[in-house]
């Protein structure tokens, strides 16, 4: 049953009501015969339910109204900027007017995130561009090189394998922030201590070849995605890796993992880092879309991204999930 048809009978029966119970007492009381009274019944209910009719319609206009103009937005093609609700034909009651200004905010919110989404887009588009040109520069240049020593060679690969892999992590982070828009993480048990062993294993010559010493301590469960637990942990690593002087720690424990480094610390406070393609003085164009990522990750999961600190003395970072079983 429509709004209309029930605020109609409302106001019918409202209308209606005390004529009836008037008509039904005089009727019982022997002040007039019966059939007259209920000539008189059937007429007051015609008559109540027309009222009924015209008062609901012209109760329910302004909201027809802007029912109409929102029908206009959803099929109206253009920009997303000149989308707006039409101006009402006569100033609607206060009700009205604030759903109005309601659904105004709504769509001005839209556009802020939309407008957000296509700049992180954009950015990332730009950023993953600057590593796949410089890879091609690089293998053009090896192409034609003939006279290159050893150490020159070895040199150049390094720095192409540089290149790809930062292509490769942005690529790894754009889909990890897909899969959140899709979806909610799923939950599984997680073995943190293990998670955590395994990233060591994949980082190890990244490690090694700058003298870096990664150890792991501790133990505990997590309740969470693998998939994106472990991309979350591995831009946290691989920050630690970039930044550490001689020494990366992980620690574990029951919901958290906390990854340290004896380098300089943060330069920022996590909050600035944590925003995607943040730029400054050392920092390259994809800076702040590993922290952007795991802070993202932790949230989805019912968790969060939070500084910590620890006795090496440089950067702290802590992964808090929602813990095992």
């Amino acid at each position: 049953m429509s709004l209309r048809v029930r605020l109609a009978l409302v106001i019918a029966l409202l209308a209606f009501l005390p004529n009836l119970v008037l008509a039904l007492t005089l009727g019982a009381l022997g002040e007039g015969p019966w059939p007259p009274l209920l000539l008189w019944l059937l007429l007051l209910a015609l008559l109540s339910g027309l009222a009924g009719y015209f008062l609901a319609k012209s109760l329910l206009r302004p909201l027809e109204e802007l029912t109409r103009a929102l029908a206009y937005l959803s099929l109206k093609e253009g920009p997303l900027e000149a989308l707006r609700l039409p101006t009402p034909k006569e100033p609607p009651p206060e009700e009205i007017a604030l759903l109005r200004a309601r659904f105004s905010e709504l769509l001005a919110r839209l556009k802020e995130l939309l407008e957000a989404r296509e700049a992180l887009y954009a950015a990332l588009a730009h950023d993953l561009k600057t590593p796949l040109l410089s890879a091609l520069r690089l293998l053009d240049y090896l192409e034609r090189a003939d006279d290159l020593g050893k150490e020159r060679r070895v040199a150049l690969l390094r720095a192409l394998r540089e290149e790809l892999a930062r292509g490769h992590r942005l690529t790894e982070n754009l889909l990890a922030l897909a899969r959140l828009e899709a979806r909610p993480p799923r939950g599984e048990t997680l073995n943190l201590r293990a998670l955590a062993e395994d990233l060591l294993l994949r980082y190890r010559d990244e490690a090694k070849r700058r003298g870096l010493l990664v150890e792991v301590e501790g133990a505990g469960l997590a309740r969470g995605e693998r998939l994106l637990v472990e991309r979350a942990l591995a831009n946290l690593l691989e920050n630690a890796l970039r930044h550490a002087k001689s020494r990366v720690r992980l620690r574990v424990g029951e919901g958290v993992l906390l990854v340290e480094d004896d380098g300089a610390g943060l330069p920022l406070p996590l909050e600035a880092l944590a925003r995607p393609f943040l730029q400054g003085e050392g920092r390259r164009g994809s800076a702040g879309l590993g922290l952007y990522t795991a802070k993202r990750v932790a949230e989805a999961h019912g968790g969060r991204l939070f500084p910590c600190e620890g006795p090496l003395g440089g950067a702290c970072l802590g992964l808090e999930l929602p813990k095992g079983a």
